[in-house]
């Protein structure tokens, strides 16, 4: 190979997607601490929160918002919807190409080319899939330490640390569904597809659970359960609920490594 190994040669094609999915929620991150100030003093955003409907603050995740600190801000404006949308998308777009990519462009049969076995290309090729969705994660973190820096606002940086790994390991969840199918079929728009319906159904039933009680009997089938059940960025990682989310993603993982050695891809 021209570079080293699978994951060498992935890295390097997926840096500039991750350099820019970084450098944006750098700069979301940042936006939200350096303005914190201004948000609380002009909105008196406590008082806002207070008035809105029950349903408006299931959507938002601020059932038990406390918005007197830029970490609690952002546990409002970012980690609930946004920033699972934005880590989950790029992991599922990673995941969805990882085979399915090089099968659409017709590499595929060069790569299998050389002696590496396919269980080895996949493993490789997920690898560098977590670096770059942990590097985005940490884009995030960066910004929003500057930003509270800048502006003086109070924000722990270790609680917003253990939310962006909550985060990660959702987003790896969802991008393992897309590697999964993407792996299976050869088809990505399928991985793309189904992963990201997933995505909007299981977020409205952990949402909406506590507002629609026939929800609150199936929560627990949602991801989004595992991921905001413990309120990570006020009380830190929860180990039962991130142990959940990682078996998740290697599970589905260790099923892209059968479905992608079963492929006839002469087929």
């Amino acid at each position: 190979m021209l570079l080293r190994s699978v994951f060498t040669k992935t890295v390097r094609d997926l840096r500039w997607p991750t350099f820019w999915t970084a450098l944006a929620l750098f700069v979301g991150g940042g936006y939200f601490t350096l303005l914190y100030p201004t948000y609380a003093t002009q909105f008196k955003l406590t008082e806002l929160l207070d008035q809105l409907p029950a349903a408006m603050k299931a959507l938002i995740g601020a059932q038990v918002a406390d918005v007197s600190t830029a970490t609690g801000f952002l546990n409002i404006e970012l980690f609930p919807m946004i920033l699972p949308a934005v880590l989950a998308g790029f992991a599922i777009a990673l995941g969805s190409g990882a085979t399915a990519g090089e099968e659409s462009r017709g590499t595929i049969d060069v790569l299998l080319s050389y002696p590496v076995p396919r269980w080895l290309v996949v493993t490789q090729k997920a690898a560098a899939i977590v670096l770059s969705v942990v590097v985005v994660a940490a884009g995030l973190w960066v910004g929003a330490v500057l930003g509270a820096a800048a502006s003086n606002s109070p924000l722990d940086s270790g609680r917003v640390a253990e939310a962006l790994v909550m985060a990660a390991l959702l987003a790896l969840d969802f991008g393992s569904i897309a590697l999964l199918l993407a792996s299976g079929t050869g088809n990505r728009g399928l991985g793309i597809g189904v992963s990201v319906a997933l995505l909007v159904v299981m977020y409205f039933v952990n949402a909406l659970a506590p507002v629609i009680s026939g929800l609150d009997s199936v929560k627990q089938a949602s991801l989004f359960f595992w991921y905001l059940e413990s309120n990570p960025i006020r009380h830190g990682i929860s180990i039962g609920d991130s142990l959940v989310l990682a078996a998740v993603a290697i599970a589905l993982f260790l099923a892209s490594l059968v479905a992608f050695e079963r492929r006839d891809l002469a087929a």
